[in-house]
């Protein structure tokens, strides 16, 4: 498996209403451009489907990149490679999942009670909701107060869509059914989970991804890849995509 060259760019997505800037800490230095995707108003407005949201970000960014895709945005990069692995040459995803409801074929989901009874708190407030939601992120970190310090200035920017669009990106994780595609992604993939999640399981060992993936649970790592877990994940990337270490300076 050949590395990817010292330049290449990397088109980081975030997930369901969180600001991909919020994983800039993890690709500090990065050698190439790093391009920021936030599933905002704009996305979700023009786009009906995940497949549409991973067909506009590579008419947006053409050049062979490697993506990066945390929790929802999994999903994105997972359906950009599948779109063209000409352009998307690696897939990292953190914390991410192929399906994101409970089923027979996956019990690892979330489910189907509990999501809809979460579906009802959005519709009814998005914004507390929302902040209920940014707070899992979080838990389970061994340093909380550092971390509650780091989430602040995020909760205060809100959300990066409005209500519409936070309903819509739920509509998306209801429906959106990726095992397929993890079982046999036409790309080398990097799947980090994270050991301490609160929203997703961590599903290292019960489930046969494909052969050209790999897969690292993080065991400091809640739902945000912060703290205790950006060098462990940073060491994993670099190793994943680059042939010398110093393309990356950790």
């Amino acid at each position: 498996m050949s590395a990817v060259g010292p330049r290449t760019p990397l088109v980081v997505v975030g997930g369901w209403g969180v600001d991909a800037a919020m994983l800039l800490p993890l690709f500090d230095h990065w050698p190439g451009e790093i391009h920021l995707v936030s599933l905002n108003d704009v996305l979700m407005s023009r786009c009906d489907s995940i497949t549409a949201v991973a067909d506009y970000l590579l008419a947006r960014y053409p050049c062979p990149s490697v993506w990066a895709g945390w929790s929802q945005g999994a999903h994105v990069a997972m359906a950009a490679a599948a779109r063209s692995s000409l352009q998307v040459r690696r897939v990292i995803t953190l914390a991410g999942f192929p399906r994101f409801i409970a089923s027979a074929e996956w019990p690892l989901g979330m489910a189907a009670a509990t999501f809809e009874t979460f579906r009802e708190e959005v519709a009814r407030n998005a914004g507390r909701a929302w902040k209920r939601f940014q707070h899992l992120l979080i838990h389970g970190s061994d340093d909380e107060s550092e971390a509650r310090q780091e989430l602040r200035p995020w909760l205060e920017r809100g959300p990066v869509g409005n209500a519409a669009s936070l309903v819509r990106g739920l509509e998306w994780l209801s429906s959106e059914n990726q095992l397929s595609l993890w079982r046999d992604s036409p790309v080398p993939v990097l799947h980090l989970q994270a050991g301490r999640d609160a929203v997703v399981q961590c599903w290292n060992g019960t489930f046969s991804s494909a052969g050209t993936a790999e897969v690292i649970p993080v065991p400091a790592m809640t739902h945000w890849p912060r703290g205790p877990a950006l060098k462990p994940c940073r060491e994993a990337i670099r190793q994943f995509v680059f042939s010398k270490e110093n393309q990356w300076p950790l």
